[in-house]
C-alpha cells in the first residue's frame, strides 16, 4: 500500500507543473513559513483592540490588571487583586505581563488594548513552541525531517482552527500566559536527546511559568506525560532523560521555592489562602456534570479531536516508543482532570487542546484523500457562507437594506448608531481576498484540510472583529453604566466612599472598578451592611422585594446595559 505522504507528495509536485501554466499563482500547501507567521500574527492581533472589556474572563482580567497598573506599591504586583479583594484563583505573572504592556504602550492605546497585547505574545509564544515541539517529537520516529516539518505545521495550524481557543485567545486570561509555559515545557521534553541541560532549561523554566500564571492545575497533564515517559519506551529510558528531568525539576523547585519566599514575605498568609482557592476549583463528578462536558468537549476541541484519533488509530500497532503515546497520555490526565472541575467551562481545557493539537498534526499526513477533501470541503464551505453573512449583515447595517435583517440589528442593540469605518473595512476586504486566494489557487493536497480550517477560522473572527466591532461593543461593554452609576454615587453621596454590594458578579466589579473607580464592600463576605450606600444585582423582572432588604433603604438608581437582563440598583439608607 501507498504511503499517504509519499502519495501526497506526488500529487503536489504533479499539480505545481500544471499550476505553472494554468495560473501565474498557487498558495504552496502546506504552507510556507513566511505565510504561516502572517496567518499567525493576524490570528493573534484581529479583535485585540478596539473595545471594552467584555464580561466574563476578559473583564476579569482587565480588572487585575487594572489592580497593578494603577498602584505604586510592590504587593500589589505580587498578589492578584480584583476590585480591592485578593483573586486567588490564578496567579500574578500574566497579569503582571498585561500590566507592563498595558504601561509600555499607554502612550498609543488605552490600558485595556495594551494589556490584550499580553495574550496575543504568550499566543504566538504558543504556537511557535507547537510547531517546534512537533517537528522535534516527531523527528525521533524518522530521519524524514520533511515528515517532521510537516506534522509541527499542522500542529500550529490545527491550534489557530481550534474552535474551543480563539475567544479565548484574545482575552486578559491567566491561561494564555500558563498556556505560553506549557508549550514551552512541552518544547524542552521534546529536544531532551539535543542537549539535556538546555532541555530541562526549557522545561523547568515553561512549568515554572505556568505555575506563577495559573496554579498547580494546569500543570497535570504535561508533568503527566514527564513522569510516565520512561514507561512508554526505551526512547526516554536513558540518563539524558534522567539528567532532563533532574534539571527541570531543579528549576522548577528552586523558582517555586524563591517565588513563595518573596510571597511569605509580603503577605504571611497568602500563600496557604493561594492554595484553598485553587482547590476550590474541584468537585466530585456528576452524571450531569459529565455529559455538559462531553457536549463542551465535541465542539470545543474541533478539529482536533477527530484528527488525532485517526492519528492514534494509524499508529495503533507501533506505539510502543512512538511519540503519539506520550501525547496521549496528556491528553487522559487533563481529562481526569476535567471530569473534577465545578465549572463547565472551556478555559479548563485550554491545557489540554496543546497536546490534541500536536497529536492531530501527526494524523493530517496519513488522512484519506476522501476525509482531507471531505474536511477542505466544509472549512472552505463554512466559513465562505460565515464571512458572506458577515458581510450581509454590515451591509444591511449601514444601509438598511435588507430592511427585515437591519432591523434585527437595532432590536437587538436598541440606540447603536453605525458608523463607517475605513480602517475596518480595509482589513475586512483585505481577509476576504486573502481567503479568496487560498480557497481559489492553493494546491492540491492533504493539507488543504487544515489550512482552509485555519484560515476560516481567522476570516470569520477577524471580519466579526471588524465590520460589527463597534455594534457588539455597544451592547457589552459596562461603560455608560458604571459612568451613570458614578453619578448617581456622586449626587447621592459625595462625600463617602463605602458602598456595600449584594449579588454583584466578579465581571462587574471588574468592570465598574476600572470604568469608574467604584469599589464596594460585598455583602457576601462581611455579614452586616454598615455603609450609606448598597448596590445590588439583580435580573429583569425582579421587584425591590427580590432585593431582600431591610427596612431603611430607598433606592435612587437603577441602570442595565441594552437589552440585558442585568439589572443594578442603588439605595441610600434613610
Amino acid at each position: 500500500m501507498q504511503n499517504p505522504e509519499a502519495a501526497f507528495r506526488t500529487d503536489r509536485d504533479m499539480n505545481r507543473s500544471r499550476s505553472r501554466v494554468i495560473a501565474p499563482f498557487v498558495v504552496p500547501l502546506p504552507l510556507p513559513t513566511v505565510l504561516l507567521v502572517l496567518l499567525g500574527l493576524s490570528y493573534c492581533a484581529l479583535g485585540l483592540i478596539g473595545h471594552d472589556p467584555w464580561k466574563t474572563e476578559d473583564a476579569i482580567g482587565i480588572g487585575i490588571m487594572h489592580g497593578m497598573f494603577s498602584a505604586d506599591s510592590l504587593d500589589a504586583w505580587l498578589f492578584p487583586h480584583l476590585a480591592g479583594e485578593l483573586y486567588l484563583e490564578d496567579g500574578p505573572l500574566f497579569y503582571a505581563l498585561a500590566a507592563a504592556c498595558a504601561k509600555l504602550f499607554s502612550f498609543l492605546l488605552a490600558p485595556h488594548d495594551g494589556a490584550r497585547l499580553a495574550s496575543a505574545i504568550c499566543i504566538l509564544a504558543t504556537l511557535w513552541f507547537a510547531r517546534a515541539t512537533g517537528r522535534e517529537l516527531f523527528g525521533m520516529e524518522t530521519e524524514q525531517r520533511d515528515v517532521s516539518r510537516i506534522e509541527g505545521d499542522g500542529a500550529a495550524l490545527i491550534l489557530i482552527g481550534t474552535l474551543g481557543l480563539f475567544v479565548h485567545a484574545h482575552e486578559v486570561l491567566a491561561e494564555n500566559g500558563a498556556l505560553a509555559g506549557i508549550a514551552m515545557a512541552w518544547f524542552g521534553l521534546a529536544r531532551f536527546r539535543t542537549s539535556a541541560l538546555r532541555a530541562g532549561l526549557w522545561f523547568g523554566t515553561g512549568v515554572a511559568i505556568a505555575l506563577w500564571s495559573k496554579g498547580p492545575v494546569v500543570l497535570i497533564s504535561i508533568l503527566a506525560a514527564a513522569l510516565t515517559a520512561p514507561a512508554l519506551g526505551p526512547a526516554w529510558r536513558t540518563r539524558d532523560y534522567l539528567r532532563f528531568l533532574a534539571i527541570g525539576g531543579f528549576i522548577l523547585l528552586t523558582a517555586s521555592l524563591a517565588w513563595f519566599a518573596v510571597l511569605r514575605t509580603h503577605g504571611a498568609e497568602f500563600p496557604e489562602h493561594w492554595w484553598t482557592g485553587q482547590a476550590h476549583v474541584f468537585s466530585a463528578p456528576s452524571w450531569k456534570r459529565a455529559l455538559d462536558q462531553l457536549q463542551l468537549l465535541s465542539w470545543a476541541t474541533w478539529p482536533a479531536w477527530p484528527l488525532a484519533a485517526w492519528a492514534l488509530r494509524e499508529r495503533r500497532h507501533r506505539l510502543h516508543n512512538n511519540a503519539i503515546l506520550l501525547l496521549c497520555v496528556a491528553v487522559a490526565a487533563s481529562l481526569i482532570t476535567f471530569a473534577f472541575t465545578r465549572t463547565v467551562n472551556e478555559v479548563y481545557i485550554m491545557p489540554m487542546m496543546l497536546p490534541l493539537a500536536m497529536a492531530a498534526g501527526a494524523g493530517v499526513p496519513a488522512l484519506r484523500r476522501g476525509a482531507a477533501n471531505a474536511m477542505a470541503w466544509f472549512g472552505g464551505m463554512t466559513f465562505t457562507v460565515a464571512a458572506g453573512l458577515v458581510w450581509l449583515g454590515w451591509f444591511a447595517m449601514m444601509s438598511g437594506v435588507p430592511a427585515q435583517i437591519a432591523l434585527n440589528f437595532s432590536k437587538l442593540e436598541p440606540g447603536h448608531i453605525p458608523q463607517f469605518s475605513a480602517v475596518s473595512f480595509a482589513i475586512a476586504l483585505a481577509l476576504t481576498a486573502c481567503w479568496l486566494l487560498l480557497l481559489l489557487r492553493s494546491e492540491r493536497s492533504l493539507h488543504r484540510s487544515t489550512a482552509f480550517w485555519a484560515g476560516g477560522v481567522t476570516l470569520a473572527w477577524g471580519l466579526v472583529m471588524t465590520l460589527w466591532l463597534p455594534w457588539i461593543d455597544y451592547g457589552k461593554t459596562y461603560k455608560p453604566v458604571a459612568a451613570s452609576l458614578a453619578a448617581a454615587i456622586k449626587k447621592t453621596a459625595p462625600a463617602t466612599s463605602c458602598i456595600d454590594s449584594h449579588g454583584l458578579g466578579e465581571a462587574q466589579r471588574a468592570a465598574f472598578d476600572y470604568h469608574s473607580g467604584i469599589v464596594t464592600r460585598r455583602l457576601e463576605i462581611h455579614a452586616r451592611s454598615s455603609c450609606p450606600l448598597l448596590l445590588v444585582q439583580a435580573s429583569t423582572g425582579q421587584g425591590s422585594g427580590s432585593d431582600r432588604l431591610e427596612p431603611g433603604w430607598r433606592r435612587v438608581w437603577e441602570g442595565n446595559r441594552p437589552r440585558d437582563r442585568e439589572r443594578f440598583r442603588l439605595y441610600v439608607r434613610d
